[in-house]
């Protein structure tokens, strides 16, 4: 019985390969959203780039998070995982409204000046 591998390990091995089965659908999808996109008359192609830099950053985000959980070697490193995925997420969209805010105060300022 000892030789058995351990049920735990070949579960997540499974879902490693699944996540980047995942990954790859989901760069796919992002690539088809932004050529769609780039395709309305009238587009502004800065704030498509923005955009799918943006899904980029989250969908990376994410993905390091789920890879670094499925080696998380106890329950107290899993907690401590989601505790600092949770806080960098909290950053990120402090920046991002930041950056969004920023970017907005600019185009007022160049459509009343």
């Amino acid at each position: 019985m000892g030789d058995q591998a351990n049920p735990f390990e070949a579960v997540q091995a499974m879902m490693l390969q699944n996540l980047e089965k995942v990954q790859s659908a989901t760069q796919s999808y992002i690539d088809t959203v932004e050529k769609a996109m780039r395709g309305f008359p009238g587009a502004n192609q800065d704030q498509i780039t923005d955009f799918k830099a943006y899904l980029d950053r989250k969908v990376a985000a994410n993905r390091d998070f789920v890879e670094k959980l499925l080696h998380a070697k106890d329950f107290q490193e899993a907690i401590r995982i989601e505790v600092e995925y949770f806080q960098s997420q909290w950053k990120a969209t402090a920046e991002d409204a930041r950056q969004i805010g920023s970017k907005m105060a600019s185009a007022f300022n160049r459509s009343t000046g």
